[in-house]
């Protein structure tokens, strides 16, 4: 079976299309490891991180359609209004060309898939990476033209001379790579291209964009998981970002080079014996195991030198051609390759040798990332404990507490007095009474009345307590403004009325969203916004009244402190009390 025909095309945009649906689902099939350990993080997203899984999943989905569109525009790019030739079958091998062209043996091609519109034929480029050659069905003139070209592909037959004309040439080259070579020159490039040799090297735009998608995602994730920016955190992540980037981008490639090494996909067609001939249209490239590529002199556009080799580097910037310099057996023959390259438009440039941030610099950096998170947790608890020293966690007998707090004008009821004392003892709560003082007591005066239904009956003129974690957030935040006006008796503040909550932005099931707190005073009405944490009552609900005391002349503020759990101590006083408060018990109000 002999095919003469020669196919020449130029893809149309719907073929365009269906090529890149088709190769991407290929190119997932020959990663199903990497996809099932995505699917798998995405399926535990909404265990490990609740709050954030819906956003983290969509950033995922967005991420890998970014990644398709990038994908289709460069095939676009490529194909778009090129014409493309299919030579004859010869000797066995396929060669397909544009103003470049690639030649493969037939038998190297392992994947073979038509479609609606194309005939596919891939083979592999690298370790799960297919490379394609793509033509449209309609360049076929029926079935049997079509089957007779895949019985070529499938059997390929070795007959007679090839037909594949070389072109005149001006020079000849010819050398041995070993695995150890292959690695070397390959790092050269790499050497050449991360140094900014060619403009401004590819790794920088990848790290930009890595880093700005995960410091956004950072900051959005943390937002919905804590609700608010922990500033240590987000160094911490940042500097943890900074990290993962020196260590995708900014180490040395050699490692990985090597590794490639190990497939057998690299090994049998880099190692062996390789042909480069300079020709009138362009260099052709004689690769082991039969393969050939051709570059025309128009595609290529730098000449760069190295210790070992010459490089030739396509427009793309991801094809070069090597030359090693045992080829060349004189100056004068160097000076002739210089000239030819420069009559043909290729720019000799001067190289900038890649600049690494060193594997084990970037285990130190980590180390010392994680000490100073390790310190930053060692000084918080170190200064939680101090507050707590100075916060009043001495021991202070009952009965001196109620002293002091009757010294400062407080009415500290004998029933309140006899009930904490009762549990003091029959619990053998001494620490919570004694030794972290007044807090107890205070929290005994200032709980509010309740019925046996839970409804607040009364609430305390002198002091106000409340927990955070709340009861029933559709009425907790009425009954922490009524039992704080309860305190500013007489004050500008006995005009607030019709205190009044708006769920309707509460996502009950996820616990998120907001609590519209709207009261009227002096005949005007105000509205608040309060984030709403599962059942936890937001804290900014403390600075509602002062924000209207602002307006007014009074010389009383509302204050709270901590009572050493989840529950804060309110009181309405001056500056000069709340003071006087603070260096008799301990406890500073804010």
């Amino acid at each position: 079976m002999n095919n003469t025909k020669e196919y020449e095309y130029v893809m149309e945009l719907s073929e365009i299309r269906e090529f890149c649906r088709v190769a991407f689902v290929e190119q997932l099939k020959c990663n199903k490891r990497t996809w099932l350990r995505i699917l798998l993080i995405m399926a535990l997203m909404p265990f490990l991180v609740p709050h954030a899984a819906g956003f983290l999943l969509i950033l995922m989905i967005g991420w890998m359609i970014a990644i398709g569109v990038s994908y289709y525009r460069s095939t676009v790019k490529l194909l778009k209004g090129q014409l493309w030739t299919v030579y004859p079958i010869q000797d066995g091998r396929l060669r397909v060309a544009r103003s470049d062209y690639s030649e493969i043996p037939c038998k190297d091609i392992c994947f073979i898939r038509r479609t609606k519109r194309l005939l596919m034929l891939g083979y592999m480029q690298g370790p799960r990476r297919p490379a394609w050659f793509v033509m449209p069905l309609r360049i076929f003139g029926d079935e049997q033209e079509l089957a007779a070209f895949l019985a070529l592909i499938r059997n390929p037959q070795a007959e007679g001379e090839t037909a594949f004309a070389e072109p005149s040439e001006y020079m000849r080259f010819s050398y041995l790579l070993d695995g150890e070579r292959w690695v070397r020159f390959q790092k050269g490039a790499a050497d050449l291209l991360n140094g900014g040799s060619l403009g401004r090297p590819a790794r920088m735009y990848g790290a930009i964009i890595l880093g700005c998608v995960m410091t956004a995602a950072m900051f959005i994730s943390m937002y919905l998981i804590v609700g608010a920016l922990s500033w240590p955190l987000v160094c911490y992540c940042l500097a943890l970002i900074l990290w993962m980037c020196l260590r995708l981008f900014f180490r040395d490639p050699e490692k990985r080079i090597r590794k490639q090494m190990k497939a057998p996909e690299i090994a049998n067609h880099a190692c062996g014996v390789r042909q480069v001939s300079l020709g009138e249209e362009g260099i052709t490239v004689n690769l082991p195991m039969d393969r050939k590529d051709f570059y025309a002199w128009t595609s290529l556009e730098w000449l760069l030198e190295t210790e070992e080799a010459f490089y030739v580097f396509h427009k793309d910037k991801k094809h070069f051609i090597m030359i090693a310099k045992e080829c060349f057996a004189s100056w004068e023959q160097v000076d002739l390759f210089h000239r030819i390259c420069a009559d043909k438009g290729v720019k000799k440039v001067m190289p900038k040798r890649g600049r690494y941030v060193p594997g084990w610099l970037t285990w130190v950096i980590f180390g010392v990332i994680m000490l100073v998170c390790a310190g930053v947790l060692m000084m918080k608890i170190y200064l939680d404990n101090r507050d707590v020293v100075q916060n009043g966690y001495v021991h202070v007998p009952l009965e001196e507490q109620v002293e002091v707090l009757v010294s400062l004008g407080l009415d500290v009821p004998e029933e309140t007095v006899e009930s904490v004392r009762s549990f003091m003892v029959e619990y053998e709560m001494y620490d919570l009474v004694e030794d972290s003082p007044y807090t107890w007591l205070l929290m005994s005066m200032g709980t509010p009345d309740y019925d046996e239904d839970w409804n607040v009956t009364g609430y305390s003129e002198e002091v106000f307590w409340f927990d955070f974690e709340g009861v029933d957030i559709s009425t907790d935040y009425i009954d922490v403004l009524n039992g704080m006006l309860a305190l500013a008796q007489e004050s500008p503040l006995d005009s607030v009325s019709d205190i009044r909550e708006d769920t309707e932005d509460v996502d009950w099931e996820r616990g998120r969203g907001t609590v519209t707190v709207s009261l009227t005073w002096k005949g005007r009405a105000y509205q608040y916004d309060m984030k709403v944490y599962n059942d936890w009552i937001d804290g900014e609900v403390l600075a509602i009244f002062n924000s209207l005391l602002e307006q007014e002349a009074s010389q009383e503020r509302f204050y709270v402190t901590g009572d050493n759990g989840q529950g804060v101590i309110v009181f309405f006083c001056t500056e000069e009390w709340a003071a006087e408060f603070s260096e008799k018990t301990g406890l500073l109000l804010e």
